[in-house]
């Protein structure tokens, strides 16, 4: 029987899924066993930021730099990222349930579902980026706009919540 081969893109989406769930899951496990109740609060300030900094920057910056740069074409570039990005974060709100609350606002969310939201809009800015600042939209140059631009945009999304929320 032949073997079934899948397409690139798919296969680097699925690995960077995996670091980057994986990273996100096992930060919020550990954070979660440290809190002995049945919900963790997240502490306000500078503290709950670097709390949720691990899962945010793995989801945010891992899924979306790894697909663009390994890419070999910038259609391969974006549908890895996508679908990295919306594999890491299904998982990561399936595995990591457990109720997390922001202490300020009172609301109670889903660890791997405040991750998710959270690194949204990071990987979203890491991902126009990586097609914005390099010519083809992806490989190496692209991977690594993306990361960086991602990166930041991550600490700023961080730095807002903990101001906030």
């Amino acid at each position: 029987m032949p073997r079934v081969r899948v397409a690139p893109w798919i296969r680097r989406a699925i690995e960077a899924a995996a670091a980057a769930a994986l990273v996100a899951i096992g930060t919020l496990a550990g954070a979660r066993l440290s809190a002995g109740g049945p919900v963790y609060p997240i502490p306000s300030g500078m503290t709950g930021a670097l709390v949720l900094a691990p899962p945010v920057l793995a989801l945010g910056v891992i899924t979306i730099a790894y697909p663009v740069a390994m890419a070999a074409t910038r259609s391969d570039a974006l549908m890895g990222a996508l679908a990295a990005f919306l594999i890491a974060a299904d998982v990561s709100t399936i595995v990591a349930a457990s109720p997390f609350s922001l202490e300020r606002s009172g609301q109670q969310f889903g660890g791997g579902l405040l991750v998710a939201l959270l690194a949204l809009v990071p990987a979203l800015i890491g991902l126009v980026a990586g097609q914005v600042v390099a010519p083809l939209g992806f490989g190496r140059r692209a991977g690594a706009a993306g990361a960086i631009a991602a990166a930041v945009a991550s600490l700023v999304v961080l730095v807002a919540v903990s101001m906030l929320a």
